[in-house]
């Protein structure tokens, strides 16, 4: 073949290799789409595999892969006969661990603390309520912290009880159709659906300040990180909630792989476990 034929033909080569990867890794990020609601969630989320997490510290905030475990957390979605899913997460770990290295360290007690929500969304993906409960296993059935939300009338209203007067409020947030309201403590399992240039507000729910606060959410970048001795390409999410800034970091198919929590004084990160890995939780989740 000709010199010069040979060149067009590698011209014509490569101009099909490109067009190739934008329509692949480039348009798809360009049309951004509605950000993830509850319906699309718990319809990724709905009778999928219990996911487990280790709930770690970053002690040297430039050293961020190197964190301490110092508790475990299961989350689930179970779809009933209704249609309605049941949205549940459970958290423990230990506050001594939790709060090392800090100036309240040698002010605290060691004792386990369990943090517990569940979530009930309709068929149609609203949020009808939600409670979370803080609670210690060394005072059985004391809930020591409990906020409560159920859906009137195109709002939530969030009831919050704990030790002092001051705790136990009610109040009303804006509610969005198929809105998430999104707990502090509770790992998120999925995002299906993201793209690098969405932005939405949900509100954000501590079950610890008992306070409730519009965080802005943006999905910023694609990234690469490790996860399971692997380099994996995610979709990196940033939260702003009020002062605290916190990432989730999301796998193209939705799995959201690791996630900061917006948490005072702490950073508190979110890791989940592999399949294989979770199941030496069974035991200790008990």
């Amino acid at each position: 073949m000709p010199p010069r034929l040979v060149s067009i033909a590698i011209l014509i080569y490569w101009s099909v290799a490109v067009l190739f990867l934008i329509k692949r890794d480039v348009l798809p990020e360009m049309t951004l789409g509605q950000p993830p609601d509850l319906r699309t969630i718990t319809r990724a989320e709905a009778d999928a595999v219990p996911a487990r997490w280790a709930v770690q510290v970053i002690d040297d905030p430039l050293q961020p892969d190197t964190r301490r475990t110092v508790g475990q957390a299961v989350t689930e979605a179970l779809r009933r006969s209704d249609g309605w899913v049941v949205m549940s997460s459970r958290v423990w770990f230990d506050s001594a661990g939790l709060l090392k290295g800090t100036k309240f360290a040698n002010k605290v007690d060691n004792v386990r603390l369990e943090v517990d929500s569940t979530y009930l969304v309709d068929a149609s993906g609203n949020l009808q309520s939600f409670r979370a409960t803080v609670m210690s296993p060394s005072d059985p059935g004391e809930e020591t912290l409990k906020v409560e939300g159920r859906l009137k009338n195109h709002a939530i209203e969030v009831i919050t009880r704990g030790p002092l007067p001051i705790m136990n409020q009610t109040r009303m947030i804006p509610y969005e159709p198929r809105g998430v309201v999104q707990n502090t403590l509770g790992p998120v399992d999925r995002l299906p659906g993201l793209r690098v240039g969405q932005r939405w507000d949900v509100p954000v729910v501590s079950p610890f300040t008992l306070q409730t606060e519009i965080a802005r959410v943006e999905v910023t970048r694609l990234v690469m990180i490790h996860w399971d001795k692997n380099p994996v390409t995610v979709r990196e999410v940033v939260q702003h909630v009020g002062p605290l800034t916190a990432r989730t970091w999301v796998r193209a198919d939705g799995l959201v792989l690791r996630q900061e929590v917006p948490f005072p004084f702490v950073k508190l990160v979110l890791e989940r476990l592999p399949d294989r890995a979770s199941t030496s939780l069974e035991g200790s989740a008990q």
